[in-house]
């Protein structure tokens, strides 16, 4: 049946260039773009399951560094531990050097000096070290005031990793808790024993050179033939009364040398009792800090192994989840130049159909003329 109301075969080839067009408009935005979803109507589903990837992927990406950053902050914590840890072990070292009973007051308090000195830097490393304006360490010794930080290590809210730096007890830090010179009484008490035995002595000595002084003029009288030494003889005993004293109310230079010797004794005796008591606490004290610091470098040892060990695997999952990404929404390139290629044939093949089937409908006018 021949008709001219409607050409059939045009609709045909119109409708097969249209699809050859989309074809080829499809295929020329994904070797563009490099991406086999474009929009929302390439791929639905492929869509929202891409979309919720890329979430887990950029969010795991964020988390590798974070768990990098917290690494850094467990490393910086512990360098300064370990240099705490340094200064303890020369204080105990120190203390060991101070017990010895080859080592005078004199010597302890230039020990001391170091001990002071090492204490001070001990309490400013806890105080002053930070990371990013993060304070790392607390010296109340309270388990309640322990550093808790929350390291977010993955895509999702409860993917967190916790760091734990337990509170140091900084209450031994000081001239008590770390001293190996004694008490300041012990120490008071000697040096105004010193003092005192230094006075006799001078005293003491001053009274025998008198003594001798005035023997001497007695000698060289008698020699001359004096006739009248009492003047001489005088200064004699007066010498010897100013050393040995005429009674106990008024004891001579030799008693108060001896008296002071003896109260010298007794106060050294009393210094060095001090000063070992004092480093046998000292050596408790530094052992205890000594035991709390390794406690915590521990932890912060173990804690350090498992966010390097979290960064492992969050980048294995990066990796894995990107490349099921890849292949859900990314362009086959191979395959889209094939059908770039078929697109724009069928395209040239249906727009020459189409004019085809538009010429074949003048056929009709032979039949009218």
């Amino acid at each position: 049946m021949t008709v001219i109301g409607s050409n059939l075969s045009s609709l045909r080839a119109s409708n097969a260039s249209s699809k050859a067009q989309s074809a080829l408009s499809t295929a020329m935005e994904r070797l563009s773009t490099g991406k086999r979803i474009n929009s929302a109507k390439d791929d639905a589903a492929g869509l929202a399951i891409s979309s919720s990837m890329t979430s887990q992927i950029r969010g795991m990406n964020q988390s590798i560094r974070n768990a990098n950053d917290g690494v850094a902050l467990v490393q910086t914590a512990d360098g300064a531990l370990s240099e705490v840890s340094n200064m303890l072990q020369r204080v105990r070292e120190l203390t060991i050097q101070a017990k010895s009973g080859t080592y005078g007051a004199d010597d302890r308090k230039n020990i001391q000096s170091e001990v002071t000195a090492l204490t001070s830097q001990i309490k400013d490393v806890l105080d002053k070290t930070e990371f990013n304006g993060v304070k790392l360490f607390d010296k109340s010794g309270v388990a309640a005031n322990s550093r808790n930080l929350t390291i977010q290590v993955g895509a999702n809210a409860s993917d967190t990793v916790q760091v734990t730096i337990d509170s140091l007890d900084g209450s031994k830090l000081d001239s008590t808790g770390l001293n190996v010179e004694g008490t300041p009484d012990a120490a008071n008490a000697l040096k105004t024993s010193k003092e005192a035995q230094v006075a006799a002595q001078n005293t003491y000595n001053t009274n025998v050179q008198t003594l001798n002084d005035a023997k001497t003029a007695l000698a060289i009288a008698v020699a001359k033939g004096q006739a009248d030494t009492t003047i001489e003889q005088g200064a004699v005993d007066a010498a010897n009364e100013a050393i040995d004293g005429t009674d106990a109310d008024n004891p001579g230079s030799k008693a108060l040398l001896d008296a002071a010797n003896l109260t010298l004794s007794a106060a050294q005796r009393s210094a060095d009792t001090s000063a070992a008591t004092a480093a046998e606490t000292t050596l408790t004290n530094v052992d205890n800090l000594l035991d709390t610091v390794n406690s915590v470098r521990a932890n912060l040892g173990a804690t350090q192994n498992r966010m390097e060990s979290v960064v492992a695997n969050l980048t294995t999952n990066v990796t894995n989840l990107t490349d099921a990404r890849s292949r859900i929404e990314d362009a086959d390139f191979s395959e889209e130049s094939t059908a770039l290629a078929k697109a724009q044939i069928l395209s040239q093949a249906s727009t020459a159909m189409l004019a085809q089937a538009n010429q074949s409908q003048q056929g009709v006018m032979k039949l009218l003329g």
